[in-house]
């Protein structure tokens, strides 16, 4: 790869694990679109470099941005990256047309008439989830060349399917208690939620969805009482037994969220991805734990949005 100049901006140590953290891609949820999209390990880096810069980008910009990025990385000797600068340019345009085209990323012009890129509100991607424990990554023992940065490899683009909500799943948490028995009520209001979030989502979408639990207010005075958080798991667990059809991931967790928000407990939904196959998931927190999903769901998941 011939050496480009790199006066724009300084590479931070480490890029080596980020690319090592994203060998197999990134996932890309546009809540606006209701689209989720995989990318590979280099439009993964691509992303990163829109990602992290403070101002739109250019086509040039992120070029020279990642051709830094790439050389920095060789430089650690552990990965390589060899990629002529004009198929670089090439496939990285093709790469943010096809984005744009997706509605994952935005177009606009700058004031010195240029057409620049920037990624709109609504749109999450896995690269900047939480890093995994060194464990997670594995690390090569000597240098690797990477496959062609050509747009079929940069781009796979597809509609992830609702995850059901799985009972077997969920028994290895803290908040499962069977001893529960819920009230009629209680039930009776869980069906109700399960119910409108389910008409929200087939008629107003995701998006929809996903503002009304974002806004939904948390009840004073607050608490985190493992009791509370407990029957309300089990109130709408008893629920998703009586309504008509399977609950999906998010009706369920959105439900459970918005129920202990009722009762003055902080809850969050969060909206995680698996990188390949490419599919969605959620469940709800408090404090950290998960309340109606297995607790190693976190791990196999990468967090998207947290609400």
């Amino acid at each position: 790869m011939t050496p480009m100049p790199t006066t724009s901006t300084p590479i931070p140590a480490g890029y080596t694990a980020i690319a090592q953290r994203h060998k197999d891609g990134s996932v890309l949820l546009s809540v606006n679109a209701e689209k989720i999209c995989r990318v590979n390990g280099v439009g993964a880096l691509v992303w990163v470099t829109i990602e992290e810069s403070p101002q739109d980008l250019t086509v040039d910009d992120t070029v020279r941005r990642l051709s830094d990025r790439f050389e920095a990385i060789n430089r650690e000797g552990v990965l390589l990256y060899d990629v002529p600068p004009e198929k670089l340019r090439q496939d990285i345009a093709r790469f943010l047309d096809q984005m744009t085209k997706m509605k994952l990323l935005q177009v606009l012009i700058d004031p010195q008439g240029r057409e620049v890129y920037r990624i709109p509100d609504g749109v999450s991607a896995t690269t900047s989830a939480p890093a995994l424990s060194n464990a997670d990554i594995a690390a090569p023992t000597s240098s690797q060349p990477l496959p062609p940065f050509s747009q079929s490899q940069v781009a796979a683009a597809s509609t992830a399917p609702p995850t059901p909500v799985s009972s077997a799943a969920q028994t290895e948490t803290p908040f499962a208690d069977d001893s529960i028995k819920p009230l009629k009520h209680e039930t009776f209001m869980a069906l109700i939620g399960l119910a409108a979030f389910d008409v929200l989502l087939r008629t107003a979408g995701f998006e929809a969805l996903i503002r009304k639990v974002e806004r939904y207010p948390t009840a004073a005075p607050q608490t985190t009482d493992l009791e509370i958080c407990k029957r309300v798991r089990a109130v709408v667990d008893r629920a998703q037994m009586y309504y008509p059809k399977k609950a999906m991931c998010l009706q369920h967790s959105a439900v459970v969220t918005c129920l202990l928000r009722r009762r003055g407990v902080p809850a969050e939904m969060v909206i995680g991805a698996q990188e390949y196959p490419p599919k969605a998931h959620a469940w709800a927190e408090v404090a950290g734990a998960v309340v109606n999903d297995n607790q190693k769901v976190k791990t196999r998941y990468r967090e998207l949005r947290r609400l």
